[in-house]
């Protein structure tokens, strides 16, 4: 069973000595021991001001619940039960400061995601940016990441080289690097992030004036504050992530992190900090010698002291910079020879330090720069051919450890179809894409010779290919490319040279021209002891260019002797080039016998699409040469048979355009290429057949922009648009109006008109017998070839209908008010009204809009009594997407007592 990550969260929480308000800065490292066990050490710094003391142990949370004490392992009394008094290790060179480490070690059960943490009391007092300066309250909480992965290996943080505190000048920009190294060769992130406490950011924690999250390099670790504006002490965190390339899916996965706590010391002082020369990426080869120098200036004069920091400098064999000082300005040399076992994917980090010696405070400079150590190309590549392969072959790698913690994986095999000694750019690695050359295969780190025989298919006669070999290593680094070598086959066969149309016709008038020159007969060659005469050649035709293609003899030639044999030509007669491509090839046989055959070579066809004045040439061949220019001709005048050159291109394709609509325009395209070998005809010419074509206007005017605007009162719509031939179109001559009266009915025609002036029309209609102006519109346009716009845009409109009953009515047959009916409606096609007495008996039903209910009971025929009636009416309303419901509930008053006669 695999065993994964398992990602496990926990907050932790540590003991507190109560009077330890002191802590400047400090981080958590952690070193596997094999396993799943580590060595845990918190390294605190801590301020000697007051009468506080430091801790002689804190108590460590690993991130699953446990928690162990970690004595204090530096000072004049180490250990858990040190006296009182004792204190860590004045640090030289920083005021006022003690280094304490702490210590423990620990074994997890098992994979999984660890958050290692402390939380002492508390801080020193004074830092501006903690708690109003009221930090001395505020806890000091570390924590560090650690991921326990079985499938991307074990992990060791990484290892901070420069101390957590530091100091500047208000006015002056500030830099610090924390000088990390990754022991694992893990690639490094750095971020800022706010100080904790008690395992959280510390509440009202703020950024000082002109610093922030971006104020860091993520890839270097360097913080560039420009510039600190007040005098105080601050704090700051910097979080260190590591991620690794994991090579069996070439992912890179979070597999640790350090968050380092900091203090910063800004003054007033009239210094500014020395400047180091700019330092350039570079790399070096494994075996061989990098040396440069560093400078560095102060400009008041001051002394300096320049020293470096880096992977480099910590590895066996180790990089050399001795520190160097001196006033003014030092300069100091860097030296490294790195060993075949120091090369890696990711380039190593080295970071110089600058400090001057201002009395009060000392100022400092940080240039950082990545140096990559390089594999060694392959050497003492050769090629040699055999049959229709090629035979590589190297020296083995001088670095070639297929065991140690990145060993030599794999060969990688370049090609390209012509001699090319591509040489790489400083620092260029492997073989770039825009080199030309193709990725072909690979051998393993243990294996020096590869066959290129074309995956399996054969290479082609004529062509000088060109070989390049790269080393890989497990953790994905490759080596310089080597010294190209170029090889062709042998030439033990006849090379295809020509394919070209000599008259364009049907079966009956076509014809083509095939050309091929001969073997060569002396070793490495032809051996003509071992391959006897006769000799003969057999031309073989097929139809077609692609796909699976039937040969057939057209010709034969029989040579009794080999130095006989001459460079050949065919012409083949009755062939439809008109309408298709063909395919040759010759098959040459020695005493009877098959000994090879060319490669099979198409004629160019070409195709034509017209169009509005304008005619689109393509073409297409398949030919074992490569052809690198095309030649466009057209018949200049129409119907005369004489071509005049009009153009060339490197593509396959060309547009003839500025063209007279209704002409008949007649080309064709003639290739020229050539095979790589050097030692074969140049160039290769070979003609297409002739194509006709005639332009014609198949591109309609674009769709006129429409507006429509309905009016509900005398119900109708109003369109109108814009004259495309005013701004996308040329030679529109009608307009066409579609209509249909729901938005997913189809547009049918209701109005055409040739007045490109009129832009108006007005449009009312019916629905089912109904007045109505909801529908959807378009206008096209059409131009003089009859070309139609495509219908893009159409504009649809809604009705607003209007239905409502009255309140009272009095069907005592005065002929006034005498039947329930609507108030005037509009786009209302029917209704299902029903009216129910006082005791819920039904009255009366219609679906009639116009209601007409004379007061009598509708089965009885009675009158109905005077009072209320409930009635209930669905309004089927007229809309766009199709009917709609509307559901009415209201009470209606039926009084039959006619009124006295006025007075």
């Amino acid at each position: 069973m695999k065993q994964f990550l398992l990602a496990i969260f926990i907050t932790m929480t540590a003991s507190c000595n109560l009077f330890a308000s002191h802590l400047r800065a400090g981080e958590i490292t952690y070193q596997n021991l094999g396993g799943y066990t580590y060595l845990v050490t918190v390294t605190t710094y801590s301020n000697t001001l007051g009468t506080s003391v430091d801790d002689c142990s804190v108590n460590v949370h690993f991130g699953n619940g446990d928690t162990a004490v970690a004595p204090r392992v530096n000072g004049a009394h180490p250990g858990i039960n040190c006296p009182s008094t004792s204190d860590g290790v004045i640090l030289s060179g920083v005021a006022y400061t003690r280094l304490n480490i702490y210590q423990t070690t620990y074994t997890y059960k098992g994979p999984g995601i660890y958050t290692i943490s402390v939380d002492i009391s508390n801080r020193n007092a004074g830092i501006c940016n903690i708690n109003n300066g009221n930090s001395d309250i505020v806890s000091f909480y570390l924590h560090s990441v650690l991921v326990i992965n079985n499938i991307i290996g074990a992990n060791n943080s990484s290892i901070l080289q420069r101390l957590p505190i530091d100091q500047g000048c208000v006015g002056q920009c500030f830099e610090h690097n924390p000088g990390a190294y990754d022991v694992d060769d893990d690639s490094l992130y750095y971020s800022l992030i706010p100080c904790y406490a008690s395992g959280a950011p510390i509440p009202g924690f703020t950024w000082p004036a002109n610093l922030s999250t971006e104020s860091i390099n993520h890839h270097t670790g360097e913080v560039d504050w420009c510039t600190p504006a007040n005098i105080c002490q601050y704090n700051i965190a910097i979080q260190i992530e590591e991620w690794r390339l994991f090579t069996g899916n070439h992912q890179r996965y979070f597999i640790g992190s350090v968050v380092r706590d900091m203090q910063i010391n800004i003054a007033s002082c009239a210094n500014t900090p020395p400047t180091i020369s700019s330092l350039p990426d570079t790399c070096v080869v494994a075996g061989t010698s990098l040396n440069f120098n560093v400078s560095s200036t102060d400009a008041e004069g001051n002394n300096i002291i320049l020293s470096a920091t880096g992977g480099p400098l910590t590895l066996t064999p180790a990089a050399t910079f001795p520190d160097v000082s001196g006033p003014g300005s030092v300069t100091g040399t860097f030296n490294w020879t790195p060993s075949c076992s120091e090369i890696q994917l990711l380039p190593y980090q080295v970071t110089f330090k600058a400090v001057d010696d201002y009395p009060t405070t000392p100022l400092v400079n940080f240039e950082s720069m990545f140096i990559k150590v390089v594999p060694p190309a392959p050497t003492g590549l050769t090629a040699s051919p055999g049959g229709s392969s090629i035979i590589l072959n190297w020296l083995p790698s001088a670095c070639a450890d297929t065991t140690g913690h990145n060993p030599l994986k794999k060969y990688l095999i370049y090609r390209k179809n012509t001699c090319d000694p591509w040489v790489h750019n400083p620092c260029e690695t492997g073989v770039p894409a825009y080199t030309g050359y193709t990725y072909i295969g690979f051998t393993t780190g243990s294996i020096f010779t590869f066959t290129d025989n074309n995956g399996g298919s054969g290479l082609l006669h004529g062509v000088d290919y060109s070989y390049l070999v790269v080393a890989y290593y497990n953790d994905g680094s490759q080596s310089y490319a080597s010294t190209n070598v170029c090889a062709h086959l042998v030439r033990d066969v006849p090379i295809i040279t020509n394919v070209s149309v000599i008259t364009t016709g049907t079966d009956a008038t076509g014809s083509i021209w095939t050309h091929w020159v001969k073997p060569l007969g002396s070793i490495p060659d032809l051996d003509t002891i071992a391959n006897p005469g006769p000799y003969e050649y057999r031309l073989m035709k097929a139809q077609g260019a692609t796909g699976p293609l039937s040969f057939t003899q057209v010709a034969s030639y029989v040579y009794p002797a080999f130095w006989q044999l001459t460079d050949t030509g065919y012409i083949s007669t009755g062939v439809n080039t008109q309408d298709s491509s063909y395919t040759y090839r010759v098959d040459f046989y020695s005493n009877g016998l098959l000994k090879g055959s060319t490669h099979t070579a198409s004629s160019v066809f070409l195709s034509a699409v017209p169009s509005d004045n304008k005619v689109a040439l393509s073409w297409q061949e398949y030919v074992p040469w490569t052809n690198y220019l095309f030649y466009i001709y057209r018949e200049n005048p129409a119907g005369s048979g004489s071509f005049v050159l009009l153009d060339s291109t490197i593509t396959h394709t060309y547009l003839d355009s500025g063209l007279v609509n209704g002409v008949n325009f007649c080309y064709k395209v003639k290739s020229r290429g050539a095979y790589s070998d050097p030692a074969l005809p140049n160039p290769l010419y070979n003609l297409s057949q002739i194509k006709c074509a005639t332009p014609v206007d198949q591109v309609p005017p674009c769709q006129p922009t429409l507006a429509v605007t309905p009016d509900c009162s005398i119900m109708q719509n109003v369109l109108s648009w814009r004259n495309p031939n005013t701004y996308c179109s040329n030679d529109a001559i009608q307009y066409n109006i579609y209509f249909a009266p729901n938005s997913d009915d189809p547009l049918q025609l209701v109005h055409s008109t040739t007045n490109m002036n009129d832009t108006s029309y007005t449009h009312v209609y019916d629905y089912q017998g109904v007045p109505s102006i909801a529908g959807c519109y378009a206008v096209t346009a059409v131009d003089s070839f009859a070309n139609e716009s495509a219908i893009v845009n159409k504009v649809c409109v809604d009705n607003c209908p209007e239905y409502e009953l009255p309140n009272v009515f009095t069907p005592n047959g005065d002929n006034v008010n005498d039947f329930f009916i609507p108030l005037p409606y509009r786009f209302v096609k029917d209704v299902e009204i029903k009216i129910y007495d006082r005791w819920g008996l039904l009255m009366y039903e219609t679906t009639d809009p116009n209601v007409m209910w004379n007061g009598k009971n509708q089965d009885t025929k009675q009158q109905c009594v005077d009072g209320t009636y409930y009635y209930v009416c669905i309004v089927n309303e007229i809309h766009v997407e199709g009917l709609r419901q509307k559901v009415l509930k209201g009470f209606v008053q039926l009084i039959n007592t006619k009124s006295p006669p006025s007075r």
